[in-house]
């Protein structure tokens, strides 16, 4: 009975601590706001039993076929056994991002259908599959327990569940390999997805489980959707889909257990994982399998299965990447950490150009030399790395912010001239992609909001249309460029399959140079009469040459983890491209004439061929149905209540308050609405609040009211003492009531350009308060300027008197410019940086004069002495007209450790961040490490009030650490910050702490 009491408290204690990451991590991370569509859309719905699809009303027809899509999606048997409830699907069709999610808080799924330069699938298709899978899982959990637990919190509670015990790399793993068992290719036929995992088990070993899940500031490591294609899909292969299907449920149905999934993995493993290592396949990888399957064994079953895994996998990759030659040449690089360069092109006077990117580089096009690249430029964010170069200009295509909306950008040409060294963009309508040089003119993929697809050729200067075709259907083109006789030579793909294809651009003939294949092919050059193109054949990246008319030709170069961008030099004799590695893609070169001719032999891939024989989808994905759709009213579903319970969330604050309140987002993200009574800043005894913000038209509104008792109302009071005629200074705490409404108005434009974020916020903010229910509380005397107790037998105790009620209305303005650099994964803060905030407050109203306040603080980042380390430069000023009260309070920060009190105040922080240890260590399950960083500083605060003018200072230092707690995905930044402040000479320690609420 000992050992079962013991049990029971440390299972009430892991709840308790598992209860308050569920209460507050997964349940603020699913109260997003991704940004709304232009208030001119006009929108359109298709309802069905199963689904509802709102999309614009220009996207008709690519609605109509992703409802026979999802019809067969929701028909088909899948292999977590389960049908899903009906959800709301939201087309994102207006932008130029490629993307898609699904989320449970509220329940919906939005879909980007912008077309990436991708070779997998026909973009719909792959979207819909993918996003649908996730579907599928939300579903699963929200059984037994869980489902309970719904009808008490809604629908927070069970993406708070899966945040906390279900991975992360297992809902995208799992959702890789769904889409690759349905459709023709997916993520799992890609050995650009594939060969990430591949080199770095190979060559850098099977990084702690830890690690892998939670990635490093010091080594690159795939990500969740690789790790969990591996770990989900070769998990099937030998253990079967059951084991990810009983995982789901036994989360849904035990949430109040302390690992309910790794529990399921180890009733799992304990009935098949011996039959496995005693296969004779897993005994033949192995001089010693028994011994490598003990050090594989971990209390934790998905420490297990990852390293039973990754052990078989690393023997088998090894196997296979020893038979590949390296035959080509290397071009020097010099980086110690993991970088990429993509697309090295050769210029007519010998100098090679690449694309720069990884875990110490945002993007930026570089001259390679063998001691150190030469920057060029530095780009805007791109989603294809594909590049054009003639005539000493660069051009590609980047993404272009709108200047409100977040899904109204697009994806942009962009231009720089390396001998006048200018950047230019090019806004346009459509989206557009990959570039290529057409004999001084420029050509490149053009997509518009239907997704119709064409290839264009404009003028040098951008202005003139020269040629345009159209492809048809769901149509993609992918990776053109032009051939030098009139010829523009692409890929295709689309439904049916991908295939190379010669186009004549004064003719606009189409003429197909293959058949249809569901292999990867991209990146087309001519050369001396042939094609040379990436394809992916052998189940990796590869290089093949096409000769004769509807062949595919023959295999030329290989590399151990793949070859891309293959680059024709100028003189045509020599091919350069990129090879991976484990440090990332790199430059290489090789002679034409030295390339192989062998003969194709098509090879499978085996867990996406094993894994789509278990999912057993019989559909064919074509639009056979014509389903009925009407208006989507926007003013009818403002509201869409999903979640209630013990949480506060406010996606503007990044904050969580506690107390008993209901959550309400539209389908379009529009609408935010909160309301609840809330224990909160400002409110330690609880509050009424309502928050609502509408985004729905250009200016954004916000409405607040909070209602509840107030402890901090002050007063101060000069008294003279009749005896002795002396003045003494009181000040007073009283308890009230503080009742508050707010109406704000912000106008928000992103300007952001090449590598710079920037935006602009003016806004306009009316504040009415009352102060009512007015009592003291206690009072203090000031004493050589010092505020002490107030001695009982003092004679003016009785002249203290309750204030009168206090009503305020305030209007406040203000401005905020934001101008910063993108920063590199490893960056702390960015390289440049500037941030302005200036702002004014007043009360014109009532005939109530109180002053006003005027205030001005701005954030300056600069470069440090090494790289990833920054200056961070801090100046605020604040002059507030009435030198009793405190009716605006402080709007400027104060010197750390100390703070500022008066009607005139300024302050001055300097500090030194830089990263001075990258662990990647573990405690138990309890703390993973990433980096550890310290910050030096020294402040300086001036405060003028009605009692002195002085001058402080603060000194000291912060260190903190990045790290993940239970092994959750949301990185938790902590650490403390000491130091010396000369307002009351004394030391001072506080505590750091911050989520980063992404993933």
């Amino acid at each position: 009975m000992r050992h079962k009491h013991t049990s029971f408290f440390l299972n009430s204690l892991t709840i308790g601590i598992l209860l308050i990451f569920t209460l507050v991590t997964p349940g603020k991370a699913q109260f997003v706001d991704l940004g709304q569509d232009p208030c001119s859309t006009r929108w359109r719905q298709i309802k069905t039993d199963n689904f509802q699809i709102i999309y614009p009303d220009f996207f008709e027809d690519n609605a109509q076929y992703l409802a026979n899509i999802y019809e067969k999606l929701y028909a088909h048997a899948n292999t977590l056994g389960i049908k899903p409830k009906r959800m709301s699907m939201i087309v994102r069709a207006n932008g130029g991002v490629s993307n898609g999610n699904a989320g449970w808080a509220p329940k919906k799924s939005e879909l980007y259908t912008a077309p990436p330069q991708d070779v997998s699938d026909a973009w719909l298709e792959h979207l819909c599959i993918h996003e649908f899978r996730h579907i599928v899982q939300y579903d699963k959990v929200n059984q037994g327990f869980t489902k309970a637990l719904y009808y008490i919190f809604g629908e927070q509670i069970t993406m708070a569940v899966i945040g906390v015990y279900v991975p992360m790399w297992f809902l995208e793993g799992d959702a890789t390999v769904f889409e690759t068992s349905v459709g023709k290719s997916g993520r799992g036929r890609s050995p650009e997805f594939l060969n990430e995992m591949k080199a770095q088990v190979t060559e850098k070993g099977i990084y702690t489980y830890y690690k892998a899940v939670l990635g490093s500031y010091k080594d690159f490591v795939p990500n969740h959707y690789a790790l969990g294609y591996y770990m989900v899909g070769n998990s099937r292969v030998h253990y079967g889909p059951d084991i990810w299907q009983d995982a789901l449920s036994r989360v849904g149905k035990r949430p109040y257990g302390i690992t309910p999934f790794a529990r399921s993995l180890k009733l799992t493993m304990n009935e098949k994982r011996d039959s496995i290592w005693s296969s004779r396949h897993f005994q033949s990888l192995f001089i010693n399998p028994d011994s490598v399957k003990q050090a594989n064994t971990h209390c934790d079953a998905k420490r297990t299965l990852y390293r039973d895994n990754f052990s078989e996998l690393q023997q088998i990759w090894k196997q296979e990447s020893d038979q590949v030659p390296h035959s080509f040449d290397t071009i020097t690089t010099t980086n110690k950490i993991y970088t990429n360069y993509h697309y090295p092109t050769a210029t007519p006077s010998g100098q090679i150009i690449a694309y720069k990117e990884g875990l110490a580089q945002e993007g930026a096009f570089v001259f390679l030399h063998p001691d150190k690249d030469e920057i060029i430029t530095r780009t805007g964010i791109l989603y294809d790395y594909k590049f054009a170069y003639q005539d000493e200009t660069l051009v590609w295509s980047e993404y272009k912010y709108h200047p409100r909306w977040e899904h109204g950008g697009k994806m942009v040409l962009a231009s720089y001239d390396i001998r006048h060294k200018k950047y230019h963009r090019y806004p346009a309508r459509q989206n557009r992609y990959a570039p290529f040089a057409v004999e001084g003119n420029w050509g490149f993929v053009e997509v518009d909001k239907e997704d119709n697809a064409s290839i264009v050729i404009l003028d040098h200067t951008f202005q003139k249309e020269i040629f345009r075709v159209k492809g048809s259907g769901d149509e993609l083109f992918v990776h053109p460029s032009y051939d030098g006789k009139n010829n523009i030579v692409t890929v295709v793909v689309s439904s049916k399959g991908k295939h190379l294809e010669s186009i004549d651009i004064h003719t606009g003939k189409r003429t197909p140079i293959t058949t249809f294949t569901p292999y990867e092919i991209d990146n087309p050059v001519a050369v001396n009469d042939q094609i040379i193109y990436r394809g992916a054949f052998d189940a990796n990246n590869s290089f093949y040459r096409q000769t004769q008319p509807q062949e595919f030709g023959a295999n030329i170069l290989n590399s151990k983890f793949g070859l891309r961008y293959p680059i024709v030099s100028p003189n045509k004799d020599s091919l350069l491209f990129s090879f991976y590695t484990s440090d990332g893609y790199k430059p290489g070169k090789i002679a034409i004439s030295q390339l192989e001719n062998k003969i194709i032999n098509p090879q499978t891939f085996r867990i996406a061929d094993s894994v789509t024989r278990q999912e057993n989808w019989q559909f064919e994905l074509t639009a056979d149905s014509t389903y009925a759709s009407r208006k989507y009213n926007k003013t009818t579903h403002l509201f869409n209540f999903h979640s209630w319970g013990p949480i506060f969330p406010d996606a503007e604050d990044v904050d969580i308050d506690f107390g008993l309140a209901v959550s309400s987002q539209n389908k379009l993200s529009t609408l935010f609405l909160t309301a609840g009574f809330v224990r909160g800043k400002g409110y330690e005894h609880g509050n009424w609040q309502v928050k609502a913000t509408y985004k729905g038209f250009w200016p954004t509104l916000q409405l607040e009211f909070k209602s509840g008792r107030n402890d901090d109302f002050m007063q101060d009071y000069a008294i003279k003492i009749v005896q002795t005629q002396e003045i003494d200074t009181i000040r007073t705490i009283y308890k009230s009531q503080r009742t508050k409404g707010t109406a704000t108005v912000q106008f928000p434009f992103n300007i952001s350009r090449k590598n710079y974020s920037r935006y602009i916020i003016p806004y306009v903010k009316y504040e009415i308060q009352a102060i009512h229910s007015i009592t003291q509380r206690r009072s203090y005397l000031l004493d050589h300027n010092r505020w002490t107790s107030l001695p009982s037998n003092k004679p003016y105790n009785s002249a203290l008197a309750n204030p009168d009620d206090v009503k305020l209305q305030i209007m406040r303005y203000g401005l905020v410019l934001n101008n910063q650099t993108r920063t590199s994964q490893r960056d702390i803060y960015p390289r440049w940086g500037q941030r302005l905030e200036i702002g004014y407050a007043h009360t014109p109203f009532d005939g109530l004069d109180y002053g006003d306040t005027k205030w001005a603080e701005g954030r300056l980042y600069l470069p440090g002495f090494w790289k990833h380390h920054s200056w961070t430069l801090y100046f605020g000023h604040q002059l507030k007209s009435d030198k009793t009260t405190n009716y605006y309070g402080n709007q400027i920060y104060s010197p750390r450790g100390a703070s500022l009190y008066g009607y005139n105040l300024s302050t001055l922080k300097i500090s030194y961040a830089l990263p001075f240890w990258y662990p990647d260590a573990h405690i138990g399950p309890l703390v993973y490490m990433k980096r550890f960083t310290a910050e030096p500083f020294f402040d300086t605060g001036w405060e003028k009030n009605r009692y002195w003018n002085k001058t402080y200072h603060s000194y000291g230092v912060e260190i903190s650490a990045d790290t993940h707690f239970f092994r959750l995905p949301f990185p938790v930044n902590i650490g403390f910050r000491t130091g010396y402040e000369t307002k009351s000479n004394s030391m001072f320690v506080d505590m750091l702490f911050s989520v980063a609420f992404t993933i």
